[in-house]
């Protein structure tokens, strides 16, 4: 939902290069599964503030307390893309029940999408912090499905992450999967019953 190429900016002025924003989110999607896997869970930001510090270390760069913080806090302030304000409000009004699932505390959540202005689409935010475990791990999408008394294939994910769709998918959720910026599935996934470009292809697919 939200556009993480704000934060590109701040990563041309620490490291003088743009791609090292896929770098670090690259590092915290690995790491937030390694410390499922080892038992040795930390929050969200606190694994985007480690990584941050291992990437800079990595590339030589000294970061200052005050890039790492504006970096971290930017996370909270990422603009909605364009067309999924929209595409939320048809979703809304055509009845569906939708709740965000996120990698993200909740107080980082309720900060995003307060700034973002789509508060009111949700129902409510289920973070993986009640598990302690980071998606794609299964447990998140089975418990999220127990929170919300709902049956796995009863669910509907939709994401623009190909690992997101393929732990939903395998916990035995439906899926709809945003193939942003040719960005494509995991090939040895299962694939997604909706597949679109953005998230107004998607929609219309849902209504249709």
């Amino acid at each position: 939902m939200l556009d993480l190429d704000a934060l590109r900016p701040h990563f041309v002025r620490v490291f003088g290069d743009g791609k090292a924003l896929d770098e670090w989110f690259s590092l915290l999607l690995h790491y937030s599964l390694v410390v499922s896997v080892a038992d040795a869970y930390s929050d969200f930001g606190t694994v985007g503030r480690a990584v941050l510090e291992m990437l800079a270390g990595n590339k030589g760069v000294k970061i200052s307390a005050d890039d790492t913080t504006r970096i971290l806090q930017g996370l909270l302030t990422l603009p909605p893309h364009p067309d999924v304000p929209e595409s939320l409000k048809q979703l809304k009004a055509a009845g569906f029940r939708m709740v965000t699932l996120t990698n993200s505390s909740p107080s980082a959540v309720k900060a995003q999408l307060q700034h973002s202005g789509l508060t009111s689409y949700f129902e409510e935010s289920v973070s993986v912090e009640s598990v302690h475990r980071f998606k794609p791990d299964l447990e998140v999408y089975r418990s999220a499905a127990s929170h919300l008394g709902a049956k796995a294939d009863e669910l509907l994910l939709i994401a623009a992450h190909a690992w997101d769709v393929f732990g939903a998918m395998k916990a035995g959720w439906q899926a709809a999967f945003i193939a942003r910026n040719g960005i494509t599935l995991f090939p040895l996934g299962p694939k997604p019953t909706i597949i679109g470009p953005d998230m107004r292809a998607v929609t219309a697919a849902i209504l249709r």
